[in-house]
């Protein structure tokens, strides 16, 4: 399995660009750079980030075309793509709260995360680049490179519509949050699709987002990943049966999902489950404890390898240089292989 990192897309280059560095010098393959509304531009900082390493992957995470037109996605991450000589990368997404307060609507998501890809491609080739699509137009536009190889386009998935359509059409497919007893189902989607379209499994990247949460004591830990329960509630419906959740708890869990959210950003204590709840929502939906738990968290990233995950993207709680080179001294070790 191929370990990367997710930071803080709120963090500033200079914090990204050492991170990065103290990331690669660990043996850790990729750094993505989480998006959202609360964030500072991704491509710009990647590209300082760029500058300070050498064999490290980069990319932001997840990138959607109701935000901005792919063809400005396209300009910008083959830009990056440029600066770090063949070290970019991107996961498309089909929403996103950015998009959310823009208000722009939300339709033909999978149709145009479709479209941002075949864009994106048309871009890296070079030439004059026109797309007469049912969600965007490009005309006359004539791009700078010329044959280039473009970086690996991953797209955010966690539901059937989107994953066919990665599964024909991508590099790579990254779910959200999916818990191991769930993964499972996705990943058969995922290969039934490749099969679908004639491409092989080996050849396909298939990641997890997931929240890494090991600090020193349990209390501290849970403290981290129950404050911010509410990132962890976009697919618990989805979810819900696998994990254990009655489907009250689950619409409940949905509703408040917002305020959560809306307290984190404004610096209040949010709401949280009764505690039975909240332990299970952590043991299911993060890798969470204090060191003595690091054994059981390695554990259960072997776990998503056996069930057909071949990365994993790791959402680093609290201090992250220190969760880099835990990752880097304990875990890599154990977990990281070259075939991935």
């Amino acid at each position: 399995m191929k370990i990367g990192i997710v930071l803080d897309g709120r963090r500033s280059a200079e914090e990204i660009a050492e991170l990065a560095r103290l990331a690669e010098e660990s043996g850790i393959r990729q750094l993505w750079l989480s998006g959202g509304a609360r964030t500072k531009d991704h491509f710009l900082r990647l590209a300082v980030a760029a500058t300070r390493t050498r064999a490290i992957r980069l990319g932001p995470v997840a990138i959607s075309p109701f935000e901005a037109h792919p063809a400005r996605i396209a300009l910008e991450l083959l830009t990056l793509h440029e600066i770090a000589h063949g070290r970019g990368a991107i996961v498309l997404g089909g929403g996103g709260d950015f998009a959310a307060t823009l208000g722009v609507k939300l339709e033909g998501r999978v149709q145009a995360v479709e479209e941002t890809l075949d864009i994106t491609r048309a871009v890296a080739r070079g030439g004059e680049v026109n797309h007469q699509g049912r969600r965007f137009q490009v005309r006359g536009l004539f791009s700078p490179w010329t044959k280039l190889e473009p970086p690996p386009l991953y797209v955010g998935a966690n539901r059937p519509r989107m994953i066919r359509m990665a599964a024909h059409r991508a590099d790579g497919v990254m779910f959200t949050d999916m818990p191991l007893v769930y993964v499972t189902s996705l990943v058969a989607e995922v290969r039934a699709g490749l099969l679908a379209a004639g491409r092989r499994p080996e050849d396909f990247r298939i990641s997890n987002w997931f929240v890494w949460n090991v600090q020193d004591t349990p209390a501290e830990a849970f403290e981290l990943a129950s404050r911010q329960l509410g990132f962890r509630l976009y697919y618990v419906r989805d979810v819900a049966a696998s994990i254990g959740l009655t489907e009250a708890e689950a619409r409940e869990l949905e509703r408040r999902q917002p305020e959560m959210l809306r307290a984190i950003f404004e610096g209040r204590d949010p709401w949280r489950p009764a505690p039975r709840l909240t332990e299970l929502l952590i043991r299911q939906l993060t890798l969470s404890g204090g060191r003595e738990s690091l054994d059981d968290c390695v554990e259960r990233l072997l776990d998503f390898e056996r069930r057909g995950v071949n990365e994993i993207a790791l959402a680093l709680h609290g201090d992250p240089s220190k969760a880099i080179r835990l990752l880097g001294e304990r875990v890599l070790p154990v977990v990281q292989n070259d075939a991935a």
